[in-house]
């Protein structure tokens, strides 16, 4: 099975046709160019994404779309504005590419890096630094399938990997990908509700990030840890 002679829309259709059907890829995520989200029913503020990917025609470099894809979310900081994915990704006619996020997170927050450069100009000397940082990662974790002899292989890691929409609602796990992200969700809904005076509790040492915590670290309205200078008890914080 391969895709050549077809356009890079109608092939993103066919993948997410055929290895993706049980989850939404109609989500439009900054100038990413393919999504896969968990698959839901609920009117959530947001769905969590499973991959990320760059689609290309024809046959390709999968490693050289990937590094085209970090320099998409770095310079947009689609990260700051959507909760990241599980994978990254890559696919062209002929293949497909997987990669942990968390592989390659760290990439995003170096420091003195131009986020502006084009991300499909492969000759930027950015690009080829984030191509030169990637490359033992992309050698140790990548999974790199072709369609003809491993269809069955890519049904199985989509299985064994992707949450199907089984379940009513997906609760997101939080991690060291998405903290920052779901923190600043957190300040723009939650925050606002709050009927405190930021500034008074301030000069008592008390910063938002306190109230975040007894909301991260509770069950049922209850926060779990009694040493947080903040607790969450049922319909007010103490």
């Amino acid at each position: 099975m391969s895709y050549n002679n077809i356009r890079e829309e109608e092939l993103k259709n066919r993948i997410a046709e055929e290895f993706f059907a049980d989850f939404d890829t109609n989500k439009i995520i900054g100038n990413v160019d393919f999504c896969v989200a968990v698959r839901s029913h609920l009117q959530l503020s947001e769905a969590q994404s499973l991959l990320w990917a760059e689609a290309k025609k024809g046959r390709s470099d999968l490693n050289l779309s990937l590094v085209q894809l970090i320099l998409t979310i770095g310079k947009a900081r689609t990260f700051d504005s959507h909760l990241p994915p599980a994978f990254l990704g890559a696919f062209d006619a002929e293949k497909m590419a997987f990669i942990p996020y968390g592989a390659v997170s760290d990439i995003f927050y170096l420091n003195d890096f131009n986020w502006k450069v084009a991300p499909s100009n492969h000759n930027s000397k950015e690009f080829l630094l984030i191509q030169e940082r990637i490359q033992e990662t992309w050698n140790k974790q990548s999974l790199v399938f072709y369609y003809e002899s491993d269809k069955p292989d890519i049904k199985e890691f989509v299985k064994d990997n992707f949450v199907s929409d089984n379940a009513a609602t997906h609760k997101v796990k939080i991690d060291k990908n998405n903290f920052m992200v779901i923190y600043n969700k957190w300040l723009g809904v939650v925050k606002p509700t709050i009927s405190v005076d930021w500034e008074l509790v301030k000069k008592g040492g008390i910063i938002d990030g306190d109230f975040y915590l007894a909301d991260l670290l509770s069950n049922e309205n209850e926060t779990l840890k009694d040493k947080l200078f903040v607790l969450l008890k049922t319909n007010h914080y103490c």
